[in-house]
Parts: C-alpha cells; sequence; structure tokens
C-alpha cells in the first residue's frame, strides 16, 4: 500500500479521535485502532516509511504507531484485509 495514504489515513484517525487535553488517553485510541483495524503489514510500512523520513505523522499518530509495534501489543481483533481495503 501507499505510504503516503497509509500517513494520511492515521493522521485523520488521530485527529478524529479526540479526547481534549489528555493526549496519552488519545494516543491509546489511536494505537487501538491500528491494532483493532489495520493489518500487522500496513503498520510495518508505515512504520519503515516514518523512520526513513517518507512520510510525517502527528505526534499522536507518531506515539500511537509507536506503541502499537511495541512487542507484546494487544493482537489485532481480525487480520481481514485493513481498513484501507
Amino acid at each position: 500500500m501507499n505510504v503516503e495514504k497509509l500517513a494520511r489515513m492515521a493522521n485523520q484517525i488521530a485527529a478524529n479521535i479526540d479526547y481534549g487535553p489528555n493526549k496519552a488517553q488519545a494516543v491509546a485510541g489511536v494505537a487501538d485502532h491500528l491494532l483493532r483495524f489495520w493489518t500487522r503489514q500496513m503498520r510495518t510500512e508505515l512504520a519503515e516509511g516514518h523512520a526513513r523520513g517518507d512520510v510525517g505523522l502527528t505526534e499522536v499518530a507518531e506515539l500511537a504507531l509507536a506503541m502499537a509495534m511495541r512487542p507484546g501489543a494487544a493482537p489485532e481483533m481480525n487480520d481481514t484485509g485493513g481498513d484501507a481495503g
């Protein structure tokens, strides 16, 4: 999948999950979304693209991706291809 599209989607998710001043709760909400609705491949492609500097992420999206990529992060509910179709 196109890494620019993944970054745009992650940033949109972060913008739509608003917990006001509680950034930690917003980060956890975005990480939960990435784990539940994105495939491991989508998360990996975004993490690699961001690490290379190919795409930019908002602070909440970046922290959420790091949380979702941690070893032992909660497993996916189901890995059906992600919400990007």
